[in-house]
């Protein structure tokens, strides 16, 4: 082997030598690594309507108390959740039943969790959740509704949802 090649070999090694050398040196008995992750916050919310809530029979009967769903709120969020209502007749908390051909409306309560709403508001939590809750709703017998051919007297209640 020529010498060239061979000293220049030598002097490679020699220098890998040094820079490991010095790591070496360097290393500690220990070690440790940190991992970290995350949860993403996730809210749902999910509306069951109840056999009662579609083709109710006479409204102008009136009704007590009757199921119309079951709303099961599931959240998170270590700082809670708010659950809001809004009727699309009512614009508001409260429900109005409104027929679509005559216009003719009928307002009725809500009551949520055994709780009459008195807001848009009826969840405000300050903890994660996966609850279960009924919705029933109550409305006087108003005789003087126009009649309606097949169901047209409607409301449609919107909950919805937010992490706080």
């Amino acid at each position: 082997m020529d010498t060239k090649v061979w000293s220049l070999r030598l002097l490679m090694v020699a220098a890998g030598a040094m820079v490991i050398l010095p790591a070496a040196a360097k290393a500690a008995s220990a070690g440790s690594v940190t991992i970290t992750g995350k949860v993403p916050v996730s809210c749902n919310i999910a509306v069951a309507a109840a056999s009662g809530a579609s083709n109710i029979a006479d409204i102008s009967q009136g009704g007590t108390n009757l199921l119309v769903a079951t709303v099961t709120e599931n959240c998170n969020d270590p700082s809670g959740y708010s659950v809001t209502l809004a009727g699309t007749n009512s614009a508001s908390y409260t429900g109005l039943f409104k027929d679509s051909v005559s216009n003719a409306t009928q307002a009725f309560t809500v009551t949520y969790n055994g709780s009459t709403v008195s807001s848009a508001t009826l969840t405000d939590v300050a903890a994660p959740a996966n609850v279960a809750k009924d919705v029933r709703i109550t409305y006087a017998a108003n005789p003087n509704l126009t009649g309606s051919v097949g169901y047209t007297y409607a409301e449609t209640l919107t909950f919805s949802i937010t992490a706080k």
